[in-house]
């Protein structure tokens, strides 16, 4: 059975991929002048991924005090819950599904 790569868009700079062996942090970046999305980081488990990504975006944020920083993490936190609602509402949807048909 081949399994579909999936990708899952953050935000304008950040997505997550997956290929049959592991899960992809990718950043856009310009090549030759056209967009493009390059491979950052390799992950064994989508779980560390996001947790990996949701790490990197608080060290680039701009915050200068704790205070800042932990707005930042909620901010961050709230992006990613938000990225990730469409693929585990289709999940729950594709479960429910199965469930009736059996």
């Amino acid at each position: 059975m081949e399994r579909n790569n999936l990708i899952i868009p953050i935000n304008n700079k950040y997505r997550i991929a997956s290929d049959s062996n592991q899960w992809i942090v990718q950043s856009k970046r310009t090549r030759n002048g056209l967009l493009e999305w390059e491979a950052r980081c390799f992950y064994s488990t989508f779980r560390m991924a996001l947790g990996s990504l949701g790490e990197l975006m608080v060290r680039e944020s701009k915050a200068e005090t704790l205070a800042e920083a932990l707005i930042d993490v909620e901010n961050i936190t709230t992006m990613l819950s938000l990225a990730l609602t469409p693929f585990i509402e289709a999940s729950s949807d594709e479960a429910e599904e199965n469930h009736d048909g059996e």
